[in-house]
């Protein structure tokens, strides 16, 4: 191939990857105006992926996924709300919640089986003495209730994991073994224990939590566009997107159709709940 068409090449990519990135950013402006009461599959629409492929040897991608109340929302939001990534590709997750009062899951349906089929990962990251919502359109407890045990209800590419946690700042991690989820509260630089609410606290008081674990996911199979969520807020826009481009340098293993690696599905799972159980119940 000449030079001018590996620029063109070169060009093209870089212009799916922007208009990927604006799609998926007006996605997230749009979400604070919708009303609580709007299922999460009316509340975007993502742009199709590009019809041209990239061609970069397949990576791991080192990634830390925040929880954060963002403004102008003031809503719980999982960010980034986009991860863009290439047929092939692996990502080591690091998911951080600081929310001193309220519980959160990450969990997504992503294309880690052989064929490019779905697999659920759910990390749910709460911690004893935390307090956990649900906005008034999702069914729950609207006013909270305190967690009283160790995370349940967690699964890693499909393999339903245990749940623990521990009053250790280090890095929480998840395996097929079983999933760590460290971390506790601090009250003025006080010793580090479990998390009380902030809510509870008063005006002379300041309280730090950190709860964290980390996973490796993938590789990721089958190109298409991918929705992660909190169980417990999705209807008030705690949601992002995976995006796996496809790739032409993506070499499927042996055991895979080779006709799954033309396959592009647009796919937005328009049911968050699928297969995922109200871990409200559990804690």
């Amino acid at each position: 191939m000449t030079e001018s068409h590996e620029g063109a090449r070169a060009a093209q990519g870089a212009l799916a990857v922007a208009l990927i990135a604006l799609a998926v950013g007006l996605v997230g402006v749009a979400i604070p105006i919708m009303g609580l009461g709007a299922a999460p599959r009316q509340q975007a629409t993502v742009a199709p992926l590009p019809t041209v492929a990239v061609n970069q040897a397949p990576t791991t991608r080192i990634i830390t996924m925040e929880w954060e109340a963002t403004l102008p929302s003031t809503q719980d939001r999982w960010l980034p709300q986009e991860i863009v990534v290439n047929q092939g590709d692996t990502i080591v997750l690091t998911l951080e919640v600081n929310d001193t009062d309220g519980a959160h899951t990450f969990t997504i349906l992503a294309p880690t089986a052989p064929n490019g089929a779905l697999q659920l990962t759910q990390i749910n990251m709460s911690y004893t003495g935390q307090w956990m919502y649900h906005p008034p359109a999702e069914s729950g407890p609207q006013f909270g209730i305190e967690v009283a045990g160790v995370p349940v209800g967690c699964d890693l590419m499909g393999q339903n994991v245990t749940c623990t946690s521990s009053t250790n700042l280090s890095a929480g991690t998840c395996s097929i073994s079983g999933c760590t989820i460290a971390g506790g509260c601090s009250i003025n630089g006080g010793p580090l224990g479990p998390c009380t609410g902030s809510w509870m606290l008063n005006k002379t008081q300041t309280e730090i939590a950190e709860i964290q674990t980390t996973l490796t996911l993938g590789p990721f199979t089958s190109p298409g566009i991918y929705r992660y969520f909190c169980t417990y807020h999705q209807e008030i826009g705690m949601i992002g997107w995976l995006v796996v481009q496809p790739n032409e340098a993506y070499v499927p293993p042996s055991s895979a159709s080779s006709s799954n690696t033309s396959i592009m599905p647009n796919l937005l799972l328009s049911d968050a709940k699928v297969g995922i159980t109200d871990l409200s119940a559990n804690l």
